[in-house]
């Protein structure tokens, strides 16, 4: 049929409006429907996710408030200092006469230094190692130590560089950098920035250079070992091209499995033409009565130009003797001439044929040989003789074809080993060719930089503590109780709320309906309430058990309200394209897939449809056992037994009118593999024609793609998940793989597996 749509979908209940409600089974599916942010966003995850987690969230918030406020206390006054000072050139024509901007691919100005680079080299340990070594060797008029206890985490402590941005964090970054130090004495203050500004300009002019010269040195001790490595992996590459005829490990892995198949194809094949010759031959033998190469011979016999002329002769000479009989007496010379000449063509006669049979390998204790063979019999032994030959190559080719197989399987078993090893080489190829021009590229940048003039950096603004409009030290000291106390309670809060996403998104579940509705690309067409059981092990609409009954179990109405609305919604939702066959999957298994797929099945018979149930999963199934039928023969025998009638197989379910199915039978490694064959095919065109709607229930997607081969001979795929214990990234998983082969998925069903109900049910 046409190919479904498997985009995002208005997700709307039709069956509302025929008045099936089948969103109002359980309070769980109300949920407040959040209108998006500005731009798209969806808030209506968040919400949720922080309604469910509001403990934890509060929780967190308040034990980062409580902590503010034991930590609340007023802190020593501090003052502050700073300096300026400009790293490149302000004007562009002085950008543009730079070497440098040569190697620009459109010779425009740009920033020639990795600020975020840069600052951090200005306060590695090396540098400030040597400012603090500075500031304790600082000594007064009379020669005495200052700051003997100075050191690098005090610095540290205190430091601070940045680049000066204006307003526009994008538009406004300047070439100068603020050093800034804090501290409670601002002699000190005054000590560091200028030992700082010292540092960084001697820096500037000679450590920078050396800097330069030992990464050039460094680039060039590893590009022998990064060249040995390339030539190391080329070979690899090489060997296993040249070993194993691999040029593209995809390519070549698709066309073993695309030969497996055609040779499996072929076999099938054989296998059906060598029991017809067989068949044809048996007859012809049977008619004939006479082995091939009895046939041959009389053949050869019969056609034998020398043995026809001397059949003649005798002829010819039985003429004149029974001419001449009643004249002449049978010891005259004339008739003892005649029966002397008749004897000597019956000897020739009997040398040709022996001659004739000598070359043969003819049973010559079989009569019918020397029969005289029509033109009639002449085909029957050239069609015994060539339907002999044609199933002794047959035969051969059978054999060789199963060799060939076996051969090719083989080398499938091996081909994932040298496709990994030979992605792994490539993968490595590719690292250490990209790592080497890298280094080639910095290698190159770098001598340019060392081989221009370094021009030292300007200090623009002197070092100076701040002071206010009246020269006096300016202190920066304030009680920051409400601050600290405001950024607990608003850190306390961003915490708590990522715990909650960072819990959720570990459960890695679909926690209510709207969840999957919106995490997934494809529409809910339905939402199974969960089902309170008493002792069943599933239920049926038998008469007494309706809605308005005073027999109806607890929970019932709901139930069937749900898979009404569903059928509702695939039937409507899908008119333009009419469904007849449906395979009904999930990702994992225990997701309810068989329960939707019974239960579903049950809805439809009772709305007067021919209904056939399918049990396709092969490796576990589950049907049978939840119906309380028979399993010796079903699905598995149709496809491995061409002589098998399905109907036959089919059988009616107990109590549910219109309602019938097929089970699995006795699962086999040889079924599975035929789902997606042109035998299936055919089985899922005789049912259609033969049913008004044919469902499949089908094995898990997780491990096993029975359930993909098989769907591409249906109409479509309804995808169950299991709501509060489906995992996400597996059903999207599925999902992906789903639309990447292109199959058409009708969309989802939520599903509130039963708890602790038997393992047999929410399969």
């Amino acid at each position: 049929m046409a190919e479904l749509h498997t985009g995002t979908q208005q997700d709307t209940f039709l069956a509302e409006s025929n008045g099936l409600r089948g969103s109002d089974f359980s309070t769980e599916m109300i949920e407040e429907q959040v209108p998006a942010a500005a731009g798209g966003f969806n808030l209506g995850p968040l919400i949720r996710t922080l309604q469910r987690k509001a403990l934890l969230v509060l929780g967190v918030t308040g034990l980062a408030t409580a902590l503010a406020l034991n930590l609340r206390e007023t802190p020593d006054p501090l003052y502050t200092g700073n300096f300026q000072i400009q790293v490149e050139p302000a004007n562009a024509s002085d950008q543009l006469n730079d070497p440098r901007e040569l190697t620009r691919p459109d010779g425009a100005p740009s920033d020639k230094l990795d600020y975020p680079t840069q600052l951090e080299i200005l306060r590695s340990t090396e540098l400030l190692n040597d400012i603090a070594e500075d500031v304790r060797s600082t000594k007064n008029a009379k020669g005495i130590y200052l700051y003997p206890n100075f050191s690098l985490t005090k610095l540290q402590k205190g430091l601070t560089i940045d680049r000066l941005i204006g307003d526009n964090r994008k538009l406004d970054a300047t070439k100068i950098l603020q050093v800034s130090y804090q501290a409670s004495d601002p002699e000190l203050i005054q000590a560091v920035l200028d030992s700082a500004r010292d540092r960084y300009l001697k820096y500037s002019l000679e450590e920078r250079t050396t800097g330069i010269d030992e990464a050039v040195r460094f680039i060039d001790e590893q590009l022998p070992e990064l060249r040995e490595k390339v030539n190391l992996y080329q070979s690899q590459i090489q060997k296993l091209q040249q070993e194993y005829e691999l040029i593209n490990p995809q390519v070549k892995g698709e066309q073993l499995y695309t030969q497996i198949s055609t040779l499996e194809n072929q076999i099938l094949d054989t296998q059906r033409e060598l029991p017809e010759l067989r068949k044809k031959y048996e007859t012809l033998e049977a008619q004939l009565n006479l082995a091939p190469e009895d046939a041959l011979a009389a053949s050869a016999l019969s056609e034998s130009p020398t043995l026809a002329q001397l059949r003649t002769k005798i002829t010819e000479v039985e003429s004149k003797l029974a001419e001449l009989s009643p004249i002449y007496q049978s010891d005259t010379p004339e008739i003892q001439q005649l029966q002397q000449e008749k004897a000597n063509l019956q000897r020739l006669v009997d040398q040709e044929t022996q001659r004739t049979l000598e070359s043969s390998a003819a049973t010559v204790q079989n009569p019918a040989i020397y029969s005289f063979q029509n033109s009639t019999r002449q085909q029957l032994i050239a069609q015994l003789v060539e339907a002999r030959n044609q199933s002794q190559v047959l035969e051969v080719r059978l054999t060789n074809l199963q060799q060939l197989k076996q051969t090719l399987e083989q080398e499938a078993q091996d081909y994932p080993i040298i496709a990994r090893q030979y992605n792994e080489a490539q993968k490595q190829l590719d690292g250490t060719n990209q790592l080497l021009d890298q280094f080639l590229t910095q290698r190159e940048k770098l001598r340019v930089e060392r081989a221009q003039d370094n021009e030292p950096w300007k200090i623009i603004n002197q070092p100076h503590v701040e002071t206010n409009d009246q020269g006096e030290i300016l202190s920066i000291a304030e009680d920051s109780s409400k601050k600290l106390l405001a950024a607990s309670v608003l850190g306390g809060l961003l915490l708590g709320m990522g715990l909650a996403l960072l819990l959720e998104k570990l459960q890695n579940i679909f926690y209510t309906p709207q969840d999957l509705r919106e995490d997934t690309a494809f529409p809910m067409l339905g939402v199974i309430p969960r089902y309170k059981q008493s002792g069943m092990t599933h239920f049926f609409r038998l008469p007494s058990a309706q809605a308005g009954s005073a027999l109806a179990l607890p929970h019932q109405s709901e139930f069937e309200d749900a898979f009404d609305s569903l059928y509702a919604n695939i039937k409507f939702q899908y008119a333009d394209f009419p469904l007849q066959s449906l395979a009904i999957c999930s990702a994992e298994t225990g997701d309810g897939k068989s329960t939707v797929a019974l239960h579903l099945a049950e809805t439809i018979s009772g709305m007067g449809q021919h209904v056939l149930l399918v049990d396709a999963n092969l490796r576990s199934p589950q049907l049978h056992v939840n119906l309380g039928l028979p399993n010796q023969k079903g699905l598995c025998d149709l496809l491995t037994d061409h002589n098998v009638d399905p109907k036959v197989l089919v059988q009616s379910a107990a109590g549910i009118e219109n309602l019938f199915v097929l089970t699995a039978g006795q699962p086999s490694s040889a079924a599975i593999k035929l789902l997606g064959s042109a035998q299936m095919l055919q089985i899922v065109e005789e049912f259609q024609n033969t049913f008004d709607f044919v469902i499949y229930d089908t094995s898990e997607l997780k491990h096993y793609k029975d359930a993909v081969f098989l769907a591409g001979h249906l109409d479509g795929i309804l995808m169950v998940v299991s709501i509060a214990k489906s995992r996400k990234t597996t059903v999207e998983k599925v999902l992906a793989e789903i639309s990447r082969f292109r199959l058409s998925c009708l969309g989802t069903v939520g599903n509130y597996t039963q708890r602790n109900s038997p393992a047999s049910f929410p399969r």
